[in-house]
């Protein structure tokens, strides 16, 4: 399911007199809840595709009179062939699978294709993170335990 799916989804869940919902298509589950007594309630129960950032780079030979446009306020580094990879959802960020496991990855590592970058607990669900292509972890953006919102940075990659 895509962000343009998942948008419908919630905007036609806002116009329903629905108080919950919940969508099961190809192996993704999405549940939605209005709010009961004023109390927020998370949206998000699935993991929708990772999201990447490519940091922008001034052209070579630029000087600083025509410089290129300046990185997204997220972006924590300028350096060339950096990307960012960012929450696909809100929940509490988790390096390791079990407090006393070692973490999925450390700086430097290698990374491959499909690999568990960390899990994103939301309403209680663990979800596995993985890698989309083959990078380099050049920086963790995130402390192990933190909530992050949607859209936070995470990690900083080079592809290979």
């Amino acid at each position: 399911m895509d962000l343009k799916e998942l948008q419908a989804i919630m905007d036609l869940f806002e116009k329903s007199g629905l108080s919950e919902l919940t969508v099961k298509r190809s192996g993704e589950e999405i549940c939605l809840k209005k709010a009961v007594s004023g109390q927020p309630v998370p949206m998000f129960q699935g993991a929708p595709a990772a999201m990447y950032q490519t940091i922008p780079q001034a052209p070579a030979g630029v000087g600083p009179a025509h410089t290129a446009p300046k990185p997204a306020k997220d972006a924590a580094s300028t350096a060339p062939g950096i990307e960012l990879i960012k929450a696909p959802l809100v929940g509490n960020f988790y390096r390791a699978p079990a407090p006393d496991s070692p973490p999925f990855v450390e700086k430097g590592d290698t990374i491959k294709k499909g690999q568990t970058l960390c899990i994103l607990e939301a309403m209680k669900l663990m979800n596995e993170f993985q890698a989309e292509f083959e990078c380099t972890i050049v920086n963790i953006l995130v402390e192990n335990g933190k909530m992050v919102e949607f859209g936070t940075p995470l990690f900083e990659v080079r592809r290979v």
